[in-house]
């Protein structure tokens, strides 16, 4: 089914609603834009309440999403238009966050706390 640009096609209790009667598989397209910079209010995309509406959205399919209820995916359309959906998951399924890379602890010597740290590779 087609969607506009810029739609908001559910609010967060008619996401929610659709979750609760979702099949393992079953696909809802949350918003059709470019989501990351579309919910800033500086860019000036979308008015207020329709932001408002599209954070609180897309912050419940994040929040499913950890709970291994769905499986974020993004669609690209076009230039900055992109389809983000929300596909129901398996009961049961074990979810991993592959999000966020393992991050390895390197202290900084004393008085180093500004600069970069850049790794490089050592010569043999």
């Amino acid at each position: 089914m087609p969607i506009d640009l810029y739609a908001v096609p559910f609010d967060e209790n008619s996401f929610v609603d659709w979750l609760i009667d979702a099949k393992a598989g079953d696909r809802a397209v949350y918003y059709r834009g470019y989501l990351s910079y579309d919910r800033m209010p500086s860019a000036h995309v979308l008015e207020r309440p329709t932001r408002a509406n599209l954070h609180a959205v897309a912050t419940r399919v994040m929040v499913a999403a950890s709970q291994g209820l769905v499986i974020p995916v993004q669609q690209r359309i076009g230039s900055e238009d992109y389809l983000y959906l929300a596909v129901k998951a398996q009961p049961g399924r074990v979810v991993q966050n592959r999000s966020v890379p393992p991050q390895r602890f390197m202290p900084r010597p004393l008085g180093m706390h500004a600069m970069p740290i850049i790794h490089t590779a050592l010569a043999a």
